[in-house]
């Protein structure tokens, strides 16, 4: 406990700015400071309240502050108070609240909140304005940030991402000259609404990530071009054998996009099929051919290293199940006899699925395409080849996704055109559907292939409000989010 007490000629009245010349009166404030030695420190401040005797002010009396320690009406220093808004800020309520009573200073749940206060928005927007959606709940609710690129500092959040409201915002400020977006296109209409003639720049990055997408459905519908059969003598499978797996994949795929037709949730599906929701997400989302690829990438699981050894011993004469099985225990093989077995009957029916070079997978294959050739180790640059070598329709993919890249890398935006009708012609229909959105948006995908700016900065901010989020606990009002993105 500190006593104080205020001395020396009276400061102005806070409303006429004019210094008193009558002492009114004297009371005590007990003002909350930083600990000190580990221990709470509270200066018990002895103040005077002053006359006004100015006639045309409506204050008649006011109290003296200590610059530095004082404001009205409040019982924490302001240097405490810097503290507490820090702690409110980077922890937010009740987590801040546990570190203040580890720290010894006064700071409740409700007082650190009080203490984020967004900051006002400029009247006009900044010259290069970056706009970017980020998710309250993933795949539902929606909201907007948007940024000043060039000074790194967010400007607002927008409760949605709703084309009139980024329209109304612009509006609202204007001045923006370039503004630097993704490729929703809510903010393709809102900023041709609001700011006709602002220069839009499409995102680097999510350019990159749509065509590595449509590069990765080109492999995987191509995929069954990377699978070399071993010979099955004289009787080898007509066609891709049936099995129960398959059966299951096409009747689910089938009943979960029957009903998802009729608007039921992903929810509401799972529980009526009995599955997980991931699950009911995946037969929904992906095609019935690539489901059935995958499933068929897995073959027969222990079996499929020795699969070439079982056919080869088969045609030689060899056709007894157990004798079979013991040879593959000597070879290493950890599965049981009833998989062999089973594989050995459908040899005898010609059935069976034929021996499969290992396949690489589609992801991989993708990886190797978009990434610089100079990065790649000589032996994914052989595998690459070979997948070239193997699928003409995937070569043509690379050809197409690398000149892309190196547009995009040397900033040579005015060989785009040329890129897109090339694409659409000749090349794959993922890559020609993707040349064909760019078509659409071709002004700003040229300024992006073209100017130096990206949304990146902006990335940066959707990430620091999902660290924001996770700290709340995604329970914050939108009210309160804002504040603490705007800080």
């Amino acid at each position: 406990m500190i006593d104080a007490a205020g001395y020396g000629p009276p400061g102005p009245c806070p409303q006429c700015q004019h210094p008193a010349a009558r002492v009114h009166s004297r009371y005590w404030r007990h003002i909350a400071g930083l600990p000190v030695g580990g221990h709470r420190m509270i200066i018990r401040l002895r103040v005077r309240r002053f006359f006004c005797d100015q006639s045309q002010c409506r204050r008649r009396t006011y109290v003296e502050q200590v610059a530095g320690l004082t404001k009205p009406r409040l019982r924490t220093s302001t240097v405490a108070r810097s503290a507490m808004r820090a702690v409110a800020v980077e922890l937010g309520g009740r987590p801040g609240q546990r570190l203040c009573a580890k720290l010894r200073v006064h700071g409740r749940r409700t007082t650190l909140l009080r203490q984020l206060a967004a900051q006002p928005v400029p009247a006009r927007a900044p010259r290069i304005l970056g706009i970017d959606e980020f998710a309250f709940r993933k795949g539902r609710t929606y909201g907007t940030v948007l940024v000043d690129v060039e000074s790194s500092r967010p400007l607002d959040v927008l409760p949605d991402r709703e084309t009139s409201t980024v329209a109304t915002w612009l509006q609202e400020h204007p001045g923006a000259e370039i503004v630097c977006r993704d490729r929703l296109m809510a903010f393709t209409k809102a900023i041709r609404q609001a700011g006709p003639d602002a220069l839009e720049v499409a995102d680097r990055w999510h350019l990159l990530q749509n065509l590595s997408a449509a590069v990765e459905k080109t492999c995987r519908r191509h995929h069954e071009c990377l699978r070399r059969p071993a010979g099955l003598g004289s009787n080898p499978p007509s066609a891709t054998p049936e099995t129960p797996l398959l059966d299951r994949i096409r009747r689910r795929h089938g009943e979960v996009n029957e009903l998802a037709a009729t608007g039921m949730s992903l929810s509401a599906i799972g529980r009526r099929l009995q599955l997980d929701r991931k699950t009911v997400r995946r037969y929904r989302n992906k095609d019935l051919a690539g489901l059935l690829a995958s499933a068929q990438d897995r073959g027969h699981g222990v079996l499929d290293p020795f699969i070439e050894h079982v056919q080869h011993r088969f045609q030689a004469g060899c056709t007894s199940s157990m004798q079979l099985y013991r040879e593959l225990l000597a070879l290493g093989y950890t599965g049981g006899y009833h998989v062999v077995n089973r594989y050995v009957m459908a040899i005898r029916e010609g059935i069976a699925v034929p021996a499969r070079s290992v396949t690489f997978r589609p992801r991989d294959i993708t990886s190797w395409i978009m990434r610089p050739e100079e990065t790649l180790s000589p032996a994914d640059v052989a595998q690459l080849e070979t997948v070239r070598n193997a699928c003409p329709e995937i070569a043509l993919a690379c050809d197409l996704a690398r000149e892309f890249t190196n547009m995009l890398r040397h900033r040579r935006g005015y060989l785009l055109r040329d890129w897109i009708q090339k694409a659409e012609l000749g090349g794959p229909d993922a890559i020609g559907i993707f040349a064909d959105s760019i078509r659409q948006d071709l002004h700003a995908v040229t300024a992006g292939l073209t100017l130096s700016y990206s949304s990146g900065i902006v990335e940066g901010h959707v990430n620091r409000i999902k660290t924001i989020k996770r700290q709340m606990y995604g329970r914050a009002s939108f009210a309160l989010l804002r504040a603490r993105v705007l800080l």
